[in-house]
């Protein structure tokens, strides 16, 4: 297949152009390297500097006609959205919208969403599916939901294929390409920061309603996330309609301190564990399910969670240079 991948020189993006050009097919990255780094592009693939948010430069991208298009480029941070709501909204709705617009008008009709479970905001049940009522609470997953209406008027008016992709924690790492932008705030990355200072783990809330006390969350190896856009892909380009969300979930999740034992086992870091209290509105679990994605794709994760830890930490050894700017 002839793919583009917006965000290709980002987490997830990167991982997934290189598994696309490793797989033998012919992959061109757009980036503007606001998050992206250099070092993650695929050495096969092609490069275009360029800025989504300039509908002229969305609209350059397309000299070339693709079998699929992949959108990874994004603000993901909630934190940082609630802070910052107009900068998710302009570059993961409005940047969104110059690239589908511009893909369209140009007659593509295959295009893949990195969107996230964000988007059903409150579960009303354990594992969601994709059917659940999508009420985000925060910028970021409202701005994920916007494009992803987009893509459905889109299919409207253009009869453009397309697929949401909904997940929820990423972690590992592939062909030297790990989180490089600011994920401290996510689970690995966070310990791998407390190993570096060698500071105990703090785990909020050892009371919930699960087997051991803490929070259920869900855990995909990015390699599992970049096989599913690859399926997609390959299903699109095929003939296949897709036209609707797919979440990517374990169906199952890891608790918290399932990750942070398991951490230790792997690294030897032997990090002390202690508990300090709840975070205000913190569920109890929150896990996707992954039925639509098996009936679909077929696909499921293949990568346990000792696997997702010891790439992930593989990475941090070997590029440790790159991470320091991220774990200050």
């Amino acid at each position: 297949m002839r793919i583009l991948i917006i965000g290709g020189a980002g987490y997830i993006g990167g991982v997934t152009a290189h598994l696309a050009a490793n797989s033998g097919h012919d992959v061109t990255i757009a980036d503007n390297f606001s998050t992206g780094n250099t070092y993650n592009v695929a050495k096969n693939a092609k490069l275009i500097e360029a800025d989504i948010c300039n509908r002229l430069e969305a609209e350059q991208l397309f000299g070339l006609n693709y079998d699929v298009v992949m959108h990874f480029a994004a603000r993901i941070l909630v934190p940082e959205s609630m802070q910052k709501p107009y900068d998710y909204f302009q570059i993961n709705t409005f940047g969104a919208l110059n690239v589908i617009n511009a893909a369209s008008i140009n007659g593509i009709k295959n295009y893949i969403l990195s969107s996230t479970a964000a988007v059903y905001g409150e579960p009303v049940s354990i594992p969601l599916q994709e059917d659940d009522p999508t009420k985000p609470v925060n910028p970021y997953g409202a701005s994920k939901l916007l494009t992803e209406q987009i893509l459905q008027s889109y299919q409207i008016t253009y009869s453009l294929n397309w697929a949401a992709l909904r997940y929820f924690n990423v972690a590992g790492a592939y062909e030297g390409v790990g989180t490089d932008y600011p994920f401290v705030s996510h689970i690995i990355p966070s310990l791998l920061n407390q190993m570096r200072k060698k500071q105990p783990v703090t785990i909020n809330g050892k009371d919930f309603d699960t087997p051991d006390g803490t929070a259920v969350r869900d855990y995909v190896h990015v390699l599992d996330l970049a096989r599913a856009h690859l399926l997609a892909a390959e299903k699109m380009a095929g003939g296949q309609e897709i036209c609707q969300p797919i979440n990517l979930g374990s169906h199952h999740g890891y608790s918290v301190l399932e990750v942070a034992e398991t951490f230790n086992k792997v690294t030897n870091a032997s990090l002390p564990i202690i508990y300090g209290p709840r975070r205000p509105g913190d569920p109890a679990k929150l896990v996707a399910g992954n039925a639509r994605a098996k009936e679909i794709l077929g696909w499921q994760p293949n990568l346990d969670l000792q696997k997702m830890i010891s790439d992930h930490y593989e990475w941090f050894l070997k590029d440790s240079r790159k991470t320091q700017q991220v774990l200050q």
